[in-house]
């Protein structure tokens, strides 16, 4: 498996198939498939069709918000289709982010409850200190982000990323932000989930980074230092290195590094014990502001959550 991440992140041909389990695993199959494993064609067919639905309903999303007054902008996977991933079927994703200005929420929430989307997912989402509200019709999922990540975690400006946002050139009706502010994103969300993430992470990772020049790649590191993100950014940048290399290891050298998932846990889908998750969680903050903010918003999205949610049933 490490063969074949370094042959998709590198360009390289390949020199076997790979294991089906495992590229399933890490979603790469409609990646695998254009890389000539004839097995995967089901998955690459599976997702030309889903990204057609995706897209059509980013449309209807956009027309809807934006007749209300309310702007949504392109995140995560949902960004990175007819951009780094010029054929979208090589993107499968889960569900559609989109994120939303924190004092549109309200809003926007009515909005898609009148589309016939109903909220899924844990109370905590609901609250003021949580990063996204979860909602379903059928089997699409829409995930409304106030931001990509709690308050106090980081000093992420989210304003500032919409203002350099744009409307998207391909015609959706949404926004889109800027190159280096669409790798941060992805890059914060990897670190929100410990970097154990599929390895399909790492490829928009890399080839986000590729089609940022010089003066942009200073950039990110500008804002990373600005967001209290340094840390974050230098971890993925390094699994992202070491899975280019076909190599086993931890980003980042010291003697914490060892607490950092590996290259294998990556590649098979293994995700850590609680404890093991926490630590992981601390080592990844930038200092000690936000480790302690990381435990304040965890309980406050708790009960604050609890509440929105006991008001929601009531009204």
């Amino acid at each position: 498996m490490r063969s074949f991440v370094r042959a998709v992140l590198t360009g390289e041909a390949l020199s076997a198939d790979p294991p089906l389990d495992l590229v399933r695993t890490n979603h790469l199959g409609p990646i695998a498939y254009r890389m000539g494993v004839a097995a995967l064609r089901g998955e690459y067919a599976a997702s030309a069709i889903a990204a057609d639905r995706r897209l059509a309903l980013i449309r209807q999303l956009a027309r809807a918000f934006g007749g209300h007054g309310v702007e949504i902008a392109l995140i995560k996977g949902s960004s990175l289709v007819g951009t780094i991933y010029p054929d979208p079927a090589e993107r499968p994703m889960h569900d559609i982010d989109v994120l939303v200005r924190t004092d549109r929420l309200p809003e926007a929430i009515r909005c898609i409850k009148d589309m016939g989307f109903a909220r899924v997912g844990f109370s905590r989402k609901l609250s003021r200190w949580y990063h996204a509200v979860v909602f379903m019709r059928g089997d699409m999922m829409v995930e409304l982000h106030r931001n990509i990540v709690q308050p106090y975690r980081t000093n992420i400006q989210i304003e500032d990323m919409w203002g350099r946002s744009m409307l998207d050139p391909q015609g959706s009706g949404a926004q889109r932000l800027d190159p280096v502010d669409d790798l941060l994103i992805c890059m914060v969300h990897m670190a929100r989930h410990e970097l154990a993430v599929p390895a399909l992470n790492y490829v928009d990772v890399s080839r986000l980074w590729n089609r940022l020049d010089t003066s942009e790649r200073a950039l990110l590191f500008s804002r990373a230092r600005a967001y209290r993100i340094e840390r974050t950014v230098a971890a993925v940048l390094g699994m992202s290195e070491l899975l280019k290399a076909g190599a086993r290891g931890t980003p980042g050298e010291g003697r914490f590094a060892s607490i950092y998932p590996t290259t294998d846990d990556v590649l098979r889908g293994n995700r850590p014990a609680r404890l093991r998750q926490i630590a992981q969680k601390l080592l990844l903050a930038e200092g000690m502001r936000e480790r302690l903010g990381l435990g304040f918003v965890y309980g406050a999205a708790i009960l604050d959550g609890w509440w929105q949610a006991r008001s929601e049933h009531q009204r």
